[in-house]
Formats: structure tokens, sequence, C-alpha cells
């Protein structure tokens, strides 16, 4: 994928297949070029590894890497800047559930699932100048998911939103290891229900 916004589900029966097919084959070269720029930057920093070194790893030229990851950082937490899918867009403009609700439901099927989310905490232990790439990233996110949720309230709640369900996820990321989209969405509002009953709590 270009970006880490999840695949919009393909309405036409008759290209569901080759559709899944096509994703799954994008999916397995995003993997590699993560876990190839992952174990390099792990190992040498940063600084000390190049594009190229990551393609030749992954099997891949540098305009495929740069079709998935906007930089080497990008690729080493497999992260990139996210962009809301339209039609998760659509389904959240017109929900009615509960705000938080539906932003947790929002940020689950926008925000991409980590499957080396141990080794990504690796990453960051050994080379703590990634830390600042990541807070740069959830930066970057935010304000797609504040123009989204902007469509159902004002900007400052939709800010105060999305940043509690930010930080949900921060946490939901180091205590679970998640299954899927809807799983990710029940800890968030899980988390979320903590947060709330720790302010409310006399």
């Amino acid at each position: 994928m270009t970006t880490t916004a999840a695949p919009a589900p393909d309405s036409a029966v008759g290209s569901t297949e080759p559709c899944t097919l096509r994703e799954r084959k994008k999916q397995q070269t995003r993997q590699a070029i993560h876990h190839a720029a992952l174990t390099r930057i792990t190992d040498h920093g940063l600084d000390g590894v190049t594009v190229e070194q990551i393609c030749a790893d992954a099997d891949v030229s540098p305009r495929t890497f740069f079709n998935y990851f906007s930089s080497k950082a990008h690729a080493a937490i497999g992260l990139d800047t996210v962009e809301v899918p339209d039609a998760v867009r659509d389904r959240f403009a017109t929900a009615g559930g509960p705000l938080i609700d539906d932003v947790c439901d929002l940020v689950a099927h926008t925000v991409p699932l980590s499957s080396d989310r141990a080794r990504a905490k690796e990453l960051l232990v050994r080379r703590p100048e990634m830390t600042s790439m990541v807070m740069r990233w959830m930066a970057e996110s935010r304000q797609s998911l504040i123009a989204a949720v902007s469509t159902r309230t004002d900007e400052d709640t939709a800010r105060t939103a999305v940043a509690l369900v930010m930080s949900a996820l921060t946490e939901a990321a180091h205590r679970f290891s998640v299954q899927d989209q809807a799983d990710l969405a029940t800890r968030l509002r899980a988390v979320v229900a903590e947060m709330v009953a720790l302010v409310t709590d006399h």
C-alpha cells in the first residue's frame, strides 16, 4: 500500500478474489520491506543503513520501496502517514453511536496493525532516536483522523476525541496482541473506559 490506510472493501462480487489476492501480495511486499528495515535499523541504527540495503534484503527496487514507505524510519516502525479510507470515513460520518465509540472504530479501521510489536519495542529500546519518529507519525496521523471526526462535531471536540483514542491506542499496543480491526476497536473502547473511570473516580 502506498499509505497505511486499510483497503476499502470491493463491492463487485466478480472482482472480490482478484482484489484479495492483489492485496495479499501487496501486504507481503510491505511486510518484507518492514522486516528488512526493522532488522537493519535495530542492528545498525538509522544513520547506519541505506534504503538500497533495505531493498536488497527485501528483494525490491527503491521505486517499490517508496510506493510503500516515505522513509527508512517509517519502514522500520512499519507505519507511514495515516490516510482515512473513503469507505471508513463514510461509515463514520453516518454512524449513529456514541462519538467516542465510533472514533474507536474509526481508528481501528484506519491505523494498521503491526505484526512485530515485540521487535518494534526492542527497536525503541536499542535505538531511542526512533522515539521522535513515532511521535511525529502520531502527530501527522492525528490530522487525518481529526478531519474525519470533524464531519460529526466541532473541531475542538474532534481534537479531544482523537487525542483520547490515540492515547488508548498507545496503551493498547503495550498490553495486547489484537487479532483484527474489530478486536482492536473493542480493546480501544475498554482502555478509554478505564481512562474515563480514573477521571470520574472520586
